[in-house]
């Protein structure tokens, strides 16, 4: 039997990536966090985001085209992760509570 690659996670969720756009989430869970890089810089041979979008949205249907329930920009890829681990986290313990 081939061995499992282990994808990359962020805090114990995992972490997908499709062009500018970073999927963090299970894609079991009702809510998904999408971060739109939205602007780089180049910085030597590498290009850093200057601009990511964050996007709280519903995961029922196809991903990426649910419902869209908080956004907000931040000035960098960290910035971005943080506030939004912290929205898609409220979010799935107020479902997990109803």
């Amino acid at each position: 039997m081939a061995a499992r690659k282990k994808g990359m996670t962020y805090k114990g969720k995992p972490v997908y990536r499709v062009g500018d756009r970073i999927y963090y989430g299970n894609l079991e869970d009702r809510f998904i966090l999408a971060l739109d890089v939205t602007e780089k810089e180049k910085l030597g041979e590498m290009e850093v985001p200057t601009k990511v979008k964050i996007l709280l949205m519903d995961n029922t249907g196809k991903l990426g085209e649910g419902q869209i329930y908080r956004k907000a920009e931040r000035a960098n890829l960290y910035q971005a992760f943080d506030r939004g681990e912290w929205w898609l986290k409220d979010a799935l313990q107020m479902t997990e509570s109803n």
